[in-house]
């Protein structure tokens, strides 16, 4: 049987703190500690040898330890009494430094149960390294400096003007820590990327300087120059296409990048792809996505090539055409599985026959329900940014890639509203709250609908989205 692993949020008094933490023994029993609504549920997939993160939530909040289910006992139905032991001690982390970590912030976001969390047994190991000290967690960002750095000096950046006034972007600077990478961009001669540094030290106060009404600042280490790419460049990129830091208008002095995002970034200008490794048939569809042939899509394994080869079972082939007049009972978000496809943007505009000024937008991990409807946006004023959904509503489609880095519950006021419901939305539209639906401050038109690409496995789509969302999503995969 393979082993399960849980996080166990833990009160303080679960172990005695003045005595050797290594090698105590925890027991929870259910008809005591905790009711169905604390996790009863993973209690009861819990086994002998199974292995637990021990997260502490009271006095010293942070990472406690990990250990092992030692006993496991159900004397009687609806009774369970787990023994939990605590083998090795980790560094006191809070969640908010492995939040750090985009797959760990993803996996403490879903966590529901205020008592025991399943795990991955990825999500295991790297809390176990982090814990023990053997990863670090970095994040990456980009800095707007002006400054001719050089390389392999250190340069102190103030995190506030001269009159104290925060920089915008400010709660960046807050979340840099050591060894963090950064990204230095610069508006002369263009707009662009132009070298790497590295935090050196976080956010600290510096004696009075003269002159200065705040000396909080970070120090970074220039460690080179990288090769230029203007902001026009980098829209190019799959992968950074319509980001709002690569707009001519972007004025933050810091943002905050995801780890592809800061390796493309660094990609040579002239690199060659690397090779596919991926079936002759995938192949040909993505030479035909360049030309107006059809390419065929299926959701089976089995498929007749366009060269005419034959496999065993003849699959169920859907031809692209044109959608000009969906029903109001169509899907409303179509997903296509692109896997490890290089271009899938190209293939999804050529089978859905979609114009070529489609809406197009690839999502990080920063997206919330605030982009998708819009939300204000706290720098030097506030001010509201429109939501990428509500202003295309007039379109007919709109195309978002990694669709899965949002929470499946943001898409649920775009759903009731196509359903004929009016939903009311967080913020007001001149003065008066604002709405999605029919007579709304934002009209849904029945014909619109979302497009989608995801790295995700069909599995991992039906455990995303919730079952009530099922019939209104349409999975496609390429084979």
């Amino acid at each position: 049987m393979s082993t399960h692993y849980f996080w166990l949020n833990c009160g303080y008094n679960r172990f005695n703190h003045f005595e050797e933490l290594t090698g105590q023994i925890s027991v929870f029993d259910s008809s005591v500690h905790f009711n169905p609504s604390e996790g009863y549920t993973a209690f009861k997939r819990a086994r002998l040898g199974d292995k637990v993160i021990f997260y502490q939530v009271q006095n010293k909040v942070g990472l406690l330890g990990t250990g092992t289910v030692v006993k496991y006992d159900e004397p009687r139905r609806g009774k369970i009494i787990i023994h939990f032991k605590l083998e090795e001690k980790l560094q006191p982390l809070k969640k908010e430094y492995l939040e750090r970590s985009e797959q760990l912030k993803t996996t403490l976001y879903r966590m529901k149960e205020q008592l025991l969390n399943p795990l991955s047994e990825e999500d295991f190991n790297q809390i176990l390294a982090v814990g023990r000290g053997e990863e670090k967690i970095n994040r990456y960002f980009m800095m707007k400096e002006m400054e001719n750095f050089v390389k392999d000096q250190e340069y102190t950046i103030f995190v506030r003007t001269v009159n104290g006034i925060n920089r915008n972007g400010f709660k960046h600077y807050e979340e840099m820590q050591q060894g963090d990478k950064v990204i230095i961009y610069r508006t002369i001669p263009e707009r662009g990327v132009y070298g790497v540094a590295e935090v050196v030290s976080g956010m600290q106060k510096l004696p009075v300087i003269q002159g200065r009404t705040d000396s909080t600042a970070i120090i970074i280490k220039y460690l080179g120059d990288i090769e230029p790419k203007t902001i026009y460049d980098l829209d190019r990129e799959p992968l950074l296409r319509a980001q709002y830091f690569l707009a001519e208008n972007w004025n933050e002095s810091v943002t905050e990048l995801t780890k592809v995002q800061y390796e493309v970034m660094l990609e040579e200008g002239d690199k060659k792809p690397e090779p596919l490794t991926t079936t002759p048939y995938l192949h040909e569809l993505i030479k035909q996505a360049k030309r107006p042939a059809k390419p065929v899509v299926t959701t089976t394994k089995t498929f007749v090539t366009p060269s005419g080869r034959k496999y065993e079972d003849k699959p169920v082939t859907k031809q692209a055409r044109p959608i000009a007049k969906p029903r109001a009972t169509d899907k409303r978000i179509h997903l296509f599985m692109a896997g490890h496809m290089p271009n899938p943007h190209a293939v999804v505009m050529n089978y859905m026959k979609l114009a070529a000024d489609t809406p197009y937008y690839v999502a990080d991990h920063t997206w919330t329900m605030g982009v998708l409807y819009g939300h204000y946006v706290e720098a030097e004023q506030v001010t509201f940014h429109p939501g990428v959904l509500t202003k295309h509503l007039a379109e007919n489609t709109l195309i978002i890639e990694n669709i899965e880095q949002l929470d499946a519950d943001a898409w649920k006021p775009f759903l009731y509203a196509m359903q004929g419901q009016t939903v009311h939305l967080p913020f007001q539209h001149n003065g008066t709250p604002a709405t999605i639906g029919r007579d709304a401050t934002y009209n849904v038109d029945p014909n619109f609908r979302i497009v989608g690409i995801t790295s995700q496995t069909a599995e991992e789509i039906k455990a995303h989205y919730p079952a009530a969302m099922h019939p209104l999503i349409k999975v496609y995969q390429f084979k």
